[in-house]
């Protein structure tokens, strides 16, 4: 990924009454952002890392500090720094710190976003910091990768360009339109290239494991963008005119698939998860399962988040059962940092915590709790929580919902009636879910292996998640959902993931016993749109008056759209900007026009009224145009509808209806033979990959995407940091300074593995780790080796 493509990535696309973009380069001054450590190498990297970075067309002016001391008169010799990342430890063990609280309350300086960044993170913990220090995040130097530190800093100066913003023009409403505009269209131009590409994957040859893994990455990307657009229309909660649906949902299931999503966040944290879901509650019950899908990912998430030790539990009661409704409480409960008293009344007002709460510090938008208070109150429920300071909080909801039919929200489960099933586990939260499961479905549960029983569950503990079935009798492992099993398992043993589900323990408590039917034939390889042939040749799709011309300014786009269009058999040209797009169109070639409706020059509305304007001047047919739009508000159809478009499809768009379109709007194929046509010219070559001990690619393939210029001038940046580190190692050397040796080793070291040139990186390490044991020989080996290990990464990097 280019840089430009990274700030093309945050960049808002259908953001109406924004300020013009600034000019060329010169026309506005450029980003300050302050570099406060005392480590030469961090220097080097973050140069390395940010030195092209252009936000809104401006760079950025690094302003590089060794202390604390060297820091504060900068920062007091000027007013508009955007963005302080501030090592922890430098002078003195806290000295990040005391600047940190200096800039604020001594300096009155609100707006500067300061990130800590620190490699000794126990040394200042994280609950702690975040607590009685106003910073904006909190990162450890391990965890702040070069794409992170990317997202950080852009993220930094859009939080600092809003407050400014905000500022100079007093409004308050102004800034939640322009704060909910940005957040929706950060996050939707990824997840349009996100849905895209499952959406052809889910086309190409996959066996049954890969589609019900590819599903659930559908289900969640899907699910992930209906948040967003529900954020979008927090101005239509506001004025009371948000509709709630009344469909019929699996509510056990629909909680199990939040926690099945959110459960390797907490695992990644050593944070235990439970779920418990009261299965006397019905199958079908009618409500709104987006947005309670949406109450349910803010409250756990948040929970999840602020929780750095013990657990996080939901549990879902029936309080209640009413003719034809159920009354249903929802808890989340965690271990976590706990609220304050007097936070507590202000937690679920809007834009409150964004600016005061703790979770503004994590990055969250503020406006979670708020949306999660605001569908309650739709739904005719009740929220609130509970909450200790340093003890944890417990959030909950209640609600009444009706009874569907029976069958309408499924919800058959396999048969373990009569089975009587031990149930191995030390942990009593879950052994009590396990119970409580077993006996509504008519099975037995037995607490004690001497009893007679014919199934058992066996479960690990926190510390050796993977149990030991008991001999060769009949057994279900209980275990996280993405542990790795152990090549000794028993392969006919089954295994249900933890947070548990129902449906899934039945079904493997019946597969043990014997009783699960017999699973269906594998289904053959989900064929690539059968009965599509490959996609013509340009000339071909012009000749038959089908070729499509693509107007799309995001790379990401482009390249769904273009594939899209390929497995639909068609042909397409695509163009950066309407302007061109225009152009093209006026040589007659094209059968119909897709077009973006947010271009940087000439947007779809302009193109389409360009292309109304000629047809009718010149009397020419009229040539189809579909809009392509991420923008998800009420109205934009018949806004393109009016603007003289013949249809409209929403980013991301679905295979499915693409090809409606097409097959609706797009000429039929010409009589005519299409002309002979040349053969196409040979793929290029593609560049030779180094070998991976010399140039490892894949840290440059994560930031730029492919090999390509950018990359190249990359690496050669890096080449030219590490020659002088090179020579300053065997300068040490010469003059048997040890401390200098080790110091610039250190430094070449951590240059080279981040660029990927593993093998000058561990020559480096061999260096500096020999002159730590006290091994000068060795290390004047490893060292004599560091001269070749750059001659053939340099070659490597020539090689691109």
């Amino acid at each position: 990924m280019s840089v430009d493509d990274l700030d093309s990535l945050f960049a808002p696309e259908d953001e109406e009454g924004a300020a013009p973009a600034p000019g060329p380069e010169g026309d506005a001054p450029p980003w300050p952002v302050l570099v406060v450590d005392d480590d030469e190498e961090v220097h080097i990297m973050t140069r390395l890392v940010l030195g092209k970075l252009r936000y809104k067309d401006r760079p950025l002016e690094l302003l590089l500090a060794h202390s604390a001391a060297e820091a504060e008169g900068i920062i007091q010799s000027r007013d508009d720094i955007a963005v302080a990342l501030l090592d922890i430890v430098m002078e003195t063990d806290d000295a990040g710190l005391r600047l940190a609280r200096k800039i604020r309350e001594e300096f009155k300086n609100s707006d500067v976003r300061i990130v800590l960044r620190t490699g000794q993170p126990g040394q200042a913990p994280v609950r702690d910091v975040i607590v009685n220090y106003d910073i904006n995040d909190y990162k450890s130097k391990t965890e702040l990768t070069s794409e992170k530190l990317f997202i950080t800093i852009v993220t930094g100066l859009r939080s600092f360009d809003n407050i400014r913003s905000a500022r100079a023009a007093e409004s308050a409403s102004r800034l939640k339109s322009s704060f909910l505009a940005a957040m929706s269209h950060e996050i939707r131009t990824p997840m349009n290239g996100v849905l895209g590409m499952l959406e052809l994957l889910s086309h190409s040859k996959l066996d049954r494991d890969q589609s019900e893994m590819l599903n659930t990455a559908r289900e969640s990307a899907g699910t992930l963008l209906r948040i967003i657009d529900d954020i979008l229309d927090f101005s239509k909660i506001e004025a009371g005119r948000m509709d709630m649906e009344r469909q019929p949902l699996n509510f056990g299931q629909l909680v199990e698939g939040v926690a099945e999503t959110l459960a390797p966040n907490a695992r990644k944290k050593g944070v235990a998860f439970h779920i418990h879901v009261d299965p006397r509650i019905p199958f079908a019950l009618l409500g709104d399962p987006v947005r309670l899908r949406q109450i349910l990912f803010n409250l756990t998430g948040n929970a999840i988040k602020f929780t750095e030790r013990g657990s996080v539990a939901v549990h879902v009661q029936q309080e209640e059962a009413l003719p034809g409704r159920r009354r249903i409480r929802v808890e989340v409960r965690d271990t976590g940092i706990g609220i304050a008293d007097d936070m507590k009344d202000q937690l679920f007002q809007p834009f409150t915590q964004a600016e005061r709460s703790t979770s503004r510090r994590f990055g969250g938008t503020g406006l979670g709790l708020s949306i999660s208070h605001r569908l309650i109150e739709l739904m005719r429920g009740e929220i609130g929580l509970e909450s200790e300071l340093g003890r944890g909080s417990t959030f909950w909801f209640r609600l009444e919902l009706e009874e569907a039919r029976e069958g309408e929200a499924g919800g058959a489960e396999a048969d373990v009636a009569g089975l009587r099933v031990l149930v191995g586990t030390e942990e009593a939260a879950l052994r009590e879910t396990l119970i409580s499961y077993l006996e509504v479905a008519g099975a037995t549960p037995v607490l004690q292996a001497a009893e007679p029983w014919d199934v058992a569950l066996v479960a690990g503990l926190r510390d050796a998640p993977w149990p030991t079935p008991p001999g060769l009798r009949p057994a279900v492992l209980l275990a996280d959902a993405d542990s790795v099993r152990p090549l000794h398992m028993p392969p006919a043993v089954p295994q249900v993931g933890r947070p548990v589900r129902r449906g899934a323990l039945y079904k493997a408590i019946a597969t043990a016993a014997g009783r699960a039917q017999k699973a269906p034939a594998e289904p053959p390889a989900n064929p690539c749109r059968p009965g599509r042939a490959a996609p013509p040749d340009v000339a071909t799709a012009e000749a038959a008056g089908r070729l499509v011309l693509v107007a799309e300014d995001q790379k990401v786009n482009q390249m769904v759209i273009s594939r899209q269009l390929a497995m639909l058999g068609l042909a397409c040209e695509i163009f950066p900007d309407g302007l061109p797009a225009l152009e093209a169109w006026r040589t007659g070639r094209y059968g119909l026009v897709l077009t973006d409706c947010n271009m940087p020059d000439m947007d779809g509305f302009e193109l389409t009224k360009a292309i109304r304007a000629d047809e009718a001047a010149k009397g020419l047919a009229r040539t189809p145009v579909i809009a392509l739009t991420a923008n998800a508000m009420v109205g934009e159809e018949q806004r393109c509808l009016a603007a003289g478009m013949d249809g409209f499809l929403s980013k991301p768009v679905d295979l499915g209806q693409l090809n409606a379109c097409m097959n609706r709007w797009l000429p039929a194929a010409r009589p005519e033979a299409a002309p002979d046509a040349a053969p196409p010219p040979a793929a290029a070559e593609p560049p030779p990959v180094p070998a991976a001990e010399v140039l490892d690619l894949g840290m440059a393939l994560d930031l730029f995407g492919e090999v390509n210029d950018e990359v190249r001038e990359f690496f050669g940046e890096f080449l030219d940091a590490a020659r002088p580190l090179l020579d300053a190692v065997e300068n040490a050397f010469a003059a048997d300074d040890a401390v200098q040796a080790r110091k610039q080793a250190h430094a070449l070291a951590g240059i080279s593995k981040n660029a990927g040139a593993k093998e000058l990186g561990a020559l480096g390490d061999a260096v500096e780790q020999g002159l730590i044991r006290g091994d000068a020989a060795g290390a004047r080996a490893a060292a004599a080796g560091l001269r070749a290990a750059f001659a053939r990464a340099e070659a490597a990097v020539h090689a691109l």
